[in-house]
C-alpha cells in the first residue's frame, strides 16, 4: 500500500516533499488520501504552523487541478443524485475540504473558483436552514442538523475568500448565517448550552486539521466581526472565551489530544481504494507535534486569539 511515503520528519522537510515526483503522483491518483502522508495533509499543516511560503505553487496548482477532475460536482443527498459507480469517499467532495480549499487557496493567491467553478454555488446551495453545513449527506432529507466543525471550516473558508477577492457581498448573507449558528451553539455546545455528549470540544487539539474544539470556533467568529466591523452578542461566547483564558493561564503549549492516532483510512493497492482497513500512517513531524510534548506554536495561537478578542472588545464589537 501507498501510506507512509511521503515521511517528513521536520517541518523544514515538507517544502521538497511537495515538490517531489512522487507528491504529483499521489496527487494525480487522489488529491485527498490517505491520511496523513499524502500532500493535502501536508499543505494544511504549512498553514497551522504558519509556513505558507513553503508551499510549492506548482504543486498547489496541480491539486486544483485534479480535484476539479476528481469530484462529482454536485453533492449528492439523494442516492438518485450520483451514478450508481461512484464511490462517495474518493469521488464526492465534503465541507471540509471545500472549506478549508477556499481558505488555503486565498493564502496562497488563488481564486479557487477559478479551478473549480462548479463549486462556487455549494456556499449558497447547501447550506441548511439552520446556517450551517454538515458533510453527513443523510441531515440533508432527515434532521436537517448542521455540524460546528463543519459549518466552522466553510465559515473560514468564506471569510478568506471575500478577504482576498474584496467582495463581501457575494458570500455575505451565507457567512453571517453561519455565525449566528456558532453563536446560538455558544461556539462550542449544544443549541442549549450544554456540553455535546462524546465530544471533547473543551480540549485544545494541534494540528487540527478538520477537528474542532472551542478555540477554533471563537477565533472564526473573531475574525468574523474584526474583518466586517460588524457586532455580536457577547453572551453566548462567554463559555468559550472563559475556557481561552484558563488555558493561556495555565501555560498549555501542547495538544490536549493524540487524535491522528485514533483515524483509519482509505489507501490505495495500486489504482483500487481500500476503504478503512488500515490505521492512517502519522508521518514523524505530525506525531511530534500532536502529542504531550511542548510545540511553539499552540500557545502562540491562544494568545492571537486572545489578541482579537481584546480588539474586537476595544472595538466595542462585542455586545
Amino acid at each position: 500500500m501507498s501510506s507512509g511515503i511521503l515521511k517528513a520528519n521536520d517541518l523544514s522537510e515538507i517544502k521538497e516533499i511537495l515538490a517531489s515526483e512522487q507528491a504529483s503522483m499521489m496527487i494525480e491518483r487522489d488529491v485527498y488520501w490517505p491520511k496523513w502522508d499524502s500532500p493535502w495533509w501536508y499543505f494544511l499543516l504549512l498553514e497551522e504552523t504558519d509556513r505558507l511560503g513553503d508551499v510549492p505553487v506548482p504543486t498547489f496548482k496541480e491539486l486544483l487541478v485534479c480535484a476539479d477532475r476528481q469530484y462529482l460536482h454536485i453533492f449528492p443527498i439523494r442516492e438518485e443524485d450520483a451514478p450508481h459507480n461512484v464511490n462517495g469517499f474518493t469521488e464526492v467532495l465534503c465541507f471540509c475540504f471545500l472549506g478549508s480549499l477556499m481558505r488555503l487557496a486565498s493564502k496562497v493567491d488563488f481564486d479557487v473558483f477559478a479551478w473549480l467553478p462548479w463549486a462556487k454555488d455549494w456556499v449558497k446551495r447547501y447550506q441548511l436552514p439552520d446556517g450551517g453545513y454538515n458533510c453527513d449527506e443523510a441531515v440533508y432529507t432527515g434532521s436537517g442538523k448542521s455540524s460546528l466543525i463543519s459549518t466552522t471550516v466553510m465559515l473560514e473558508g468564506m471569510l478568506a475568500y471575500v478577504k482576498y477577492t474584496g467582495n463581501y457581498d457575494e458570500f455575505g448573507k451565507s457567512i453571517e448565517k453561519a455565525v449566528s449558528y456558532l453563536l446560538k451553539h455558544h461556539i462550542f455546545m449544544s443549541a442549549k448550552g450544554e456540553p455535546i455528549p462524546e465530544t471533547s470540544f473543551d480540549k485544545i487539539l494541534f494540528p487540527r486539521f478538520y477537528e474542532f474544539d472551542f478555540s477554533r470556533g471563537l477565533e472564526v467568529v473573531l475574525d468574523f466581526v474584526l474583518q466586517t466591523g460588524k457586532k455580536v452578542r457577547r453572551t453566548n461566547m462567554e463559555k468559550a472565551i472563559g475556557l481561552l483564558k484558563q488555558k493561556i493561564e495555565s501555560g498549555i503549549d501542547h495538544s490536549e489530544k493524540t487524535w491522528l492516532s485514533e483515524e483509519k483510512t482509505v489507501s490505495y493497492l495500486i489504482e483500487s481504494p481500500i476503504l478503512f482497513k488500515e490505521m492512517a500512517n502519522i508521518p514523524l513531524v505530525m506525531k511530534k507535534l500532536n502529542s504531550s510534548a511542548a510545540n511553539p506554536f499552540v500557545l502562540e495561537r491562544l494568545k492571537n486569539i486572545q489578541k482579537k478578542l481584546d480588539q474586537a472588545m476595544a472595538n466595542q464589537q462585542l455586545v
